[in-house]
Order: structure tokens, then sequence, then C-alpha cells
């Protein structure tokens, strides 16, 4: 299973990466902005491989669908290149513990097993919420920053996550419920990111009225299930108030009506 990091604007500093073993780089491809490919190959090409998007290629949605289309195994994961990793240890509830190595290639394993096993799309739980499912799985729910997809279902389906500029993972997890196929969200492990909107990434151009606007494309595109709502932040893009949504991921899923 291929492991796909989309980056931009950060060379020195590769969070997610750093974590990684030298059995995961082998299988790990830093996506990176053509303009931006000499400087990451110097850095990082002797650790793994690193590919250039097409020139017009500078935004999150349009590379997260180009790395669908590209992947190199049918089932893949796509994630941000500033995460850190916990996980549960057996018998301590939901408290999580800071991820080695070998935990991070069993968070890995336990995806792609998953991807194998009939589910098209599975995420890791993050951090802020895991302490509210006790069970390692939970199926229909909010995924993101990690997601894995069954590439061949994906097609089949005819789903695609550059349809809206932000929420691009919302909209494809969205498109696949309604299409009748349930996601998985580990909880065993968890993700965590500093905060949203730090220097690089999509910070160039994710601003608030970017995010506004894509949030009221992402309610027209599911209607039936995304509501526009205003949300206080205290450290987060900032702080204040700043448009978002309200999902009804469980509502998505039960409106499919099987044949």
């Amino acid at each position: 299973m291929k492991i796909y990091i989309h980056t931009s604007g950060r060379p020195h500093k590769q969070t997610t990466l750093r974590g990684f073993s030298k059995k995961l780089l082998e299988d790990t491809v830093l996506v990176v902005q053509a303009k931006q490919f000499t400087d990451h190959e110097h850095r990082y090409g002797k650790r793994c491989e690193v590919v250039a998007l097409p020139d017009h290629i500078t935004k999150l949605s349009p590379t997260r669908q180009w790395i669908l289309e590209n992947a190199e195994t049918n089932e893949f994961v796509m994630l941000d290149d500033d995460l850190t990793f916990s996980y549960r240890l057996p018998g301590t509830g939901v408290k999580l513990h800071k991820a080695n190595e070998q935990v991070i290639e069993s968070m890995f394993a336990d995806m792609e097993e998953l991807l194998k096993g009939g589910y098209a799309h599975v995420g890791i739980s993050a951090r802020e919420g895991n302490n509210h499912v006790d069970a390692g799985v939970k199926t229909v729910g909010r995924m993101m920053r990690i997601p894995g997809y069954n590439k061949a279902t994906v097609f089949e389906e005819q789903c695609r996550l550059d349809r809206v500029e932000t929420k691009q993972d919302f909209d494809m997890t969205l498109q696949l419920l309604r299409k009748g196929w349930p996601n998985a969200i580990i909880y065993s492990y968890a993700h965590n990111q500093p905060g949203s909107n730090n220097a690089g990434g999509c910070s160039i151009y994710r601003t608030p009225e970017v995010m506004a606007r894509c949030s009221h494309e992402l309610a027209a595109l599911h209607p039936d299930f995304v509501t526009v709502v205003e949300k206080e932040t205290k450290s987060s893009w900032g702080g204040g108030t700043r448009t978002d949504v309200r999902i009804a991921w469980k509502k998505a899923y039960e409106s499919y009506q099987r044949p």
C-alpha cells in the first residue's frame, strides 16, 4: 500500500515524515509542487520517493485528485505533512500514548487490512474527540487529514476530490456514504496537528472568506446533510468567529436506497 504525503512550503519541517520507519519510507511518496521539487528532492530524496505535480496544480484539492488518479496501488493513504501520532495501550481504556515507529507501521497495516476487507474509505481518529469512542473502530463518521481509499471503488462510483477548494475530504466522505459505502475510523490510534492554518500548506489561500464560500458550496452539494454554521474558536484559524459546517454523517449514509 502506498502512502502519499502532500506538502507545500515546508521544506525544512516534515513532521509526518520524521515519524516514519525505514520500512514505511519505502512505500512513502512525498508529493510537491513542481516549483518546490528540487528543494524537496535534495532534502528527502534519499529517504523516500519525491514526485512533482504538474505545473498547473498549486492547491490541495487538485493535488488530492491527482494522487487519486495516479496512485500506484489500489489501496492507498494520503495525509498532511504536519501530523504526529498516538495510540491506546491495551487495557488502559482511552488514554493515549505517543506512538513509536513500530506503532505507526501497525496503524497503516490496520488501514490496509480494512481497505482490502471491503471498506472503500478508512481514516484514523483525530486526537480531539478520540476519548468519546470506546470501540477500536467506529463506522460512519467524520474523518480528516489521513484518509485511505480503495481506488477501484472510488473510480467505479465516479467520486472526486476536486469539487470544492477546501473541505474536499468531507465532500468525498459524503459522496461515498450517500452511495452506500460506510467508512471505518480507527480509534485505537489518533493523529494530532499543531494548529489550523499554520505557515505553509493551504494557509496561503485558505482565508476565512474562502472557507465560508466552500462551506456554502459543500452545503449546496449535500443540502440534506450539511448545515452552514458560525463557530467560535479560541486558537485555530486565529480565533474568533468563523463560518463552518455541521454534517449529518449517519443520515447521509442511511439515505442510500439499496436495490
